[in-house]
């Protein structure tokens, strides 16, 4: 029989666990956070340079206005003579990466937490059972804490779906290809392929999003295209499914 000794216990494990998530998911956060904006000041050079391909700096300051200068580090934007057109996507590429690495990381702790806010709830039933208040009190209080750690999310100005679209350029079906990482199994071998002679000669924008987010050409361990442009409905749906889940533990309480 599990006497109330035992369950203090718990709660003892359960409230150092809770300190000892905090920090690391509030870091986890922050480091994201950080990546993100890096990222997106990465894309923006990206197509600043492109823009500025040939340009003298008198020409570049001419077109953008004096402020460029304010709001970058001119270096990283001087005008140059060759400049892929394409870098801004590879850079959206690998910032992703990292991003869905520290996703990772987030939800982990956020699982964690999850678990520990139903082992709580029991906890609460228990000392309420027992008449303990003081440590419904406790546990109360400590469950609100959870909740909240729960609901912390990374901050997003914007998405990087948004800006690649507004700096893509038209391009050929090998340039297009050149940017994937196609998923070459077995098992989709021939739907791939499919799909791959079924690409137009030009790849627009549109057609970028059909083939890599409908069609999902990408091998799933490199699939950041897809990530950027299913990260709205993927964060929309995780957000839905906290508030349910936080709604029904609220009326339970």
């Amino acid at each position: 029989m599990t006497t109330i000794t035992t369950w203090n216990k718990r709660l003892k494990k359960v409230y150092t666990e809770v300190k000892e998530i905090e920090p690391l998911l509030t870091a986890a956060i922050d480091a994201y956070e950080c990546l993100y904006s890096h990222g997106i000041k990465k894309i923006m050079h990206a197509n600043l340079k492109e823009i500025m391909t040939d340009l003298t700096e008198e020409e570049a300051l001419e077109l953008l206005g004096p402020k460029l200068k304010e709001a970058f580090e001119w270096d990283e934007v001087l005008p140059l003579k060759n400049y892929s057109k394409f870098n801004a996507l590879v850079w959206a590429k690998r910032i992703q990466r990292g991003l869905n690495q520290q996703e990772k990381i987030i939800s982990y702790y956020r699982n964690r937490l999850w678990t520990i806010h139903s082992l709580l709830e029991t906890l609460e039933e228990v000392y309420r059972q027992n008449y303990v208040k003081k440590k419904v009190r406790k546990v109360y209080e400590l469950i609100h804490q959870v909740r909240y750690l729960i609901s912390l999310r990374p901050k997003r100005v914007s998405d990087i779906s948004k800006i690649i679209e507004l700096s893509f350029f038209p391009m050929t079906k090998n340039e297009f290809l050149s940017l994937l990482t196609i998923d070459h199994s077995k098992e989709r071998a021939k739907e791939v392929k499919s799909h791959i002679d079924s690409i137009p000669s030009e790849v627009d924008f549109n057609t970028f999003c059909y083939f890599v987010h409908e069609w999902v050409l990408e091998d799933e361990k490199s699939d950041e295209f897809f990530s950027i442009l299913s990260h709205d409905n993927i964060e929309t749906a995780l957000k839905r499914l906290d508030k349910f889940r936080l709604d029904i533990a609220v009326q339970k309480s």
